[in-house]
């Protein structure tokens, strides 16, 4: 089982990582550079870039969202006739590089590589053919300009959602709230299995018990969790408070989930779960552009600590509120469980003790 959790990490591959493309230059060499990035294929059909024209940098930016863009490449409207001046004038055109850190850290470090060795080689090619062109008309090449010549782009690299010092904070939290919620979840099952019911009324006055102190006990492991981080990681949150509420959410739904399950399975439910967790671990830190397709397409919607780890990057990175799209998700998983948990009081396990 521990070994074929590691399956995505040692099967993982880049690609079809998604990037905007601006053309700011109606000359031929934009258009040639926009149109082979466009077009760009491999043999087996599986580039590492997916190419997104933009009209605007506008539209561009808006791309660069939470579940969005990697990068955005800007050409300059200027590039063309730089180039064909760069002889005269031995001044370079810049192509911008605007990287969605808050993406995934990793993988933006990645992208933000490929691509600046990438238009440096585009650079070079480019001022290699301005040279040829040069010795074919026997023109001298001033040595203040030769650099110029021979590469006439200059590659300038931004950031957008910047991680700053909190690259790994996304992913701190999944184990502590996992396990923290996994725990009380086997003693309230254990506490429900010494419970003796005479009525159904009795059953579900229990459970609602039980939900009142799982939120309770939510709320506080929200709150303590973030202050741990912060005091033994050394993790400095600028909105702690939203964090933690975020945090009960999570907590509040995980042990909801696992009640739900472990109600109707018994005690193989907390090895499901704790399998699960081992298996799902790799998957959190990794960029979903990095994992097998199969992985992508049937195992990572469905894994409900997907919705912490990105609710927690796009809380820190985004900017988003309480209530964000991650939020929601919580909340209906929280709902899933709820209701399997409530739905086993008509179970046969209840029948017996019934008057």
């Amino acid at each position: 089982m521990m070994t074929l959790a590691q399956l995505p990490t040692a099967k993982s591959t880049i690609q079809n990582v998604p990037v905007g493309i601006v053309n700011q230059d109606q000359g031929p060499i934009g258009k040639s550079l926009t149109n082979k990035a466009m077009h760009n294929k491999t043999k087996a059909d599986h580039p590492m870039f997916k190419w997104y024209e933009y009209k605007t940098i506008k539209a561009a930016n808006h791309a660069l969202s939470f579940n969005g863009n990697y990068a955005t490449v800007i050409i300059p409207k200027d590039l063309s006739q730089s180039v064909q001046t760069v002889g005269q004038t031995g001044q370079k055109s810049t192509v911008k590089i605007v990287i969605n850190q808050g993406r995934n850290h990793t993988l933006a470090t990645n992208v933000s590589s490929v691509l600046t060795s990438l238009l440096n080689k585009v650079g070079t090619s480019i001022g290699t053919g301005v040279l040829a062109k040069m010795a074919a008309l026997n023109l001298s090449v001033p040595a203040s300009k030769a650099e110029a010549i021979a590469n006439p782009i200059n590659v300038k690299t931004s950031i957008v959602h910047s991680t700053k010092n909190l690259e790994a904070a996304s992913s701190v939290f999944f184990q502590p709230i996992w396990i923290t919620s996994l725990v009380p979840t086997m003693l309230l099952y254990f506490a429900s299995r010494a419970f003796q019911p005479k009525h159904k009324k009795d059953v579900l006055t229990f459970k609602g018990t039980v939900v009142g102190i799982v939120a309770l006990l939510s709320l506080i492991v929200g709150f303590v969790t973030t202050f741990y981080v912060s005091q033994f990681l050394g993790y400095h949150f600028p909105d702690s408070p939203l964090i933690s509420l975020f945090l009960a959410i999570a907590t509040f739904a995980f042990i909801m989930l696992f009640s739900g399950v472990i109600a109707w399975i018994g005690i193989p439910g907390v090895v499901i779960f704790a399998l699960l967790m081992f298996f799902s671990l790799p998957l959190m830190v990794m960029a979903p552009q990095m994992l097998p397709q199969a992985y992508q397409d049937y195992f990572l919607p469905w894994l409900p600590m997907r919705f912490l780890y990105e609710g927690i990057r796009e809380i820190l990175y985004f900017k988003a509120g309480f209530l964000n799209q991650n939020t929601w998700s919580l909340i209906i998983v929280a709902g899933i469980g709820l209701l399997m948990f409530f739905l086993e009081t008509f179970g046969k396990r209840h029948q017996k003790t019934f008057i």
